[in-house]
């Protein structure tokens, strides 16, 4: 059985993040999809569960088309809650990324947590340009039913296979509790799998009166 962080923490209904150690140097560039693949292969109900999603791996490019992972890089799955035992099966495996390898060491559970601040690193989207993107934003937020500040950030592209992924980084602040545990559980835009439009806790951030 997986332990928790901070189990009487209010979180979202129904879904978790699950954290895993793990030890490797490096990963593709273009890692999302192999990494997916992988994930699968141990996991094959990740495939097709709501809400599931894979948070981008922290580390930093080279010229090399690797992606150089950070001392204590973890591997963070987003899962229905009803998926936590099942996630232990990926403990102890050994995922072929690319010609790189990730062997994942213990899973502990972390419930998502209210933050007045949440940050994308990278949200896909079929705008052409930052203003297209605002549009599909304030459009998300809405059917969300939150109502919400929010900055747009550098332009992002990614690869999968052979398609390509574009999309902004993205804030969201002055979220009340409730909004900003329903936005990291939903998430906004595709490809959640692959690393797009996960939602963290971050700095706040304030506007002027």
């Amino acid at each position: 059985m997986m332990g928790a962080e901070g189990a009487n923490e209010v979180q979202a209904t129904g879904v978790i993040d699950i954290v895993y150690d793990v030890a490797g140097s490096s990963v593709p560039a273009e890692h999302a999809l192999p990494l997916l693949e992988a994930i699968v292969e141990a996991l094959p109900w990740f495939a097709t569960a709501e809400a599931a999603g894979v948070h981008p791996l922290r580390g930093s490019g080279t010229m090399y088309g690797e992606l150089l992972l950070a001392r204590r890089a973890k591997l963070v799955l987003r899962v229905p809650v009803s998926r936590q035992d099942d996630c232990a099966s990926l403990e102890g495996r050994n995922l072929a990324v690319g010609t790189q390898r990730l062997e994942v060491g213990k899973g502990v559970v972390r419930p998502l947590r209210p933050s007045a601040t949440l940050h994308a690193q990278r949200v896909a989207s079929a705008a052409p340009d930052d203003c297209g993107f605002q549009d599909e934003v304030a459009a998300a937020l809405d059917a969300l039913g939150v109502a919400s500040p929010f900055i747009s950030g550098r332009v992002r592209r990614g690869r999968a296979g052979g398609r390509a992924i574009a999309g902004f980084a993205l804030s969201v602040h002055e979220l009340g509790a409730e909004d900003s545990l329903r936005l990291q559980a939903q998430g906004i835009g595709g490809d959640r799998r692959l690393g797009w439009g996960i939602f963290v806790p971050a700095k706040t951030i304030t506007t002027a009166d």
